[in-house]
């Protein structure tokens, strides 16, 4: 009888420890899912720019203003669109070299919010650069917000 008890506290424990992380699986955010496909120091924009791409249209617009003056150019990524986005941000005219790196800084039901992090910083005063960054994340309706 001592075991049964004994088991019978051992098994209900397990079950309740599964289903603690079963929730926290379910509870997954879109922003932990951002990751980077490309991120190069020519963009081809002088202006800052931030993009959100929901199509191949608009992502072949953006290639070929990037490889406008590459030989050869840069492919275009094989994105699935029915499953995912493509976040795009150009820093603009740089005269340091770096990689603009996004992360999430918060995330509410219908909002991501994105901040920039300048990386990898090297000064130069010679070369003017203008570095961009894409992301993949998947396919949302939440807007989003780059601060």
């Amino acid at each position: 009888m001592k075991y049964f008890f004994f088991s019978l506290i051992l098994l209900f424990s397990s079950c309740k420890g599964q289903e603690k992380s079963v929730g926290k699986d379910e509870e997954s955010k879109v922003g932990d899912q951002l990751q980077l496909v490309e991120s190069d120091n020519y963009s081809g924009s002088d202006a800052e720019e931030f993009l959100v791409i929901s199509e191949i249209k608009t992502l072949q617009k953006f290639y070929s203003n990037v490889n406008r003056t590459r030989k050869p150019g840069l492919p275009i990524p094989q994105i699935d669109f029915t499953k995912e986005i493509l976040i795009i941000y150009c820093a603009g005219k740089q005269q340091n070299s770096f990689e603009p790196i996004l992360s999430i800084k918060s995330e509410t039901k219908n909002t991501l919010v994105l901040a920039i992090e300048n990386s990898n910083v090297i000064h130069t005063s010679t070369s003017t650069t203008t570095p961009f960054s894409i992301y993949k994340l998947p396919l949302t309706k939440k807007e989003i917000i780059l601060e």
